[in-house]
């Protein structure tokens, strides 16, 4: 008794009523569709933090040194540089080694690293400076920097 009204009353408040008379008319397919700002935010997801994953740091040395870098200078494996995959050439970074707080200042010169999950490769000269040459890489925070942080590192 209770679940006719109930049905009657859901169909008339939806604007749809019933007919006894032809039964196939009381099949309704309903579709939700939700509103468009509802399928936009669906699609975009939620907010990501801009820098979720760790840097990680590897080093290149004598079998790089003395050729040319993607800047056209030559690879000096004594200097403090490093390669970028995708940083302007000339950007200077600070790098801060995250197991023992040492830090270093390098300038991109070069493109690399080509393996993957590794952000950044140091030069020889800055990965000494990181003790990280035994290690061969290392976790790493990498901010950039001013200029004359480059210029003074490099004198």
């Amino acid at each position: 008794m209770f679940l006719p009204a109930l049905m009657a009353g859901c169909a008339l408040l939806s604007g749809l009523g019933f007919d006894r008379a032809r039964p196939e008319d009381t099949v309704v397919t309903v579709r939700f569709t939700p509103p468009p700002d509802r399928v936009a935010a669906a699609r975009v997801g939620p907010a990501r933090p801009a820098r979720p994953w760790l840097d990680v740091a590897s080093w290149y040395g004598p079998w790089h040194h003395g050729r040319p870098t993607a800047s056209g200078e030559v690879y000096d494996m004594e200097a403090f540089t490093a390669a970028h995959p995708s940083l302007p050439l000339g950007t200077c970074l600070e790098v801060v080694h995250l197991a023992n707080r040492r830090r270093v200042f390098v300038r991109i010169n070069d493109r690399g690293p080509y393996y993957p999950g590794r952000t950044i490769d140091l030069s020889y000269r800055a990965a000494q400076e990181l003790d990280m040459v035994d290690d061969g890489v290392a976790r790493v925070k990498v901010r950039r920097a001013n200029v004359e942080a480059c210029e003074s590192a490099e004198t």
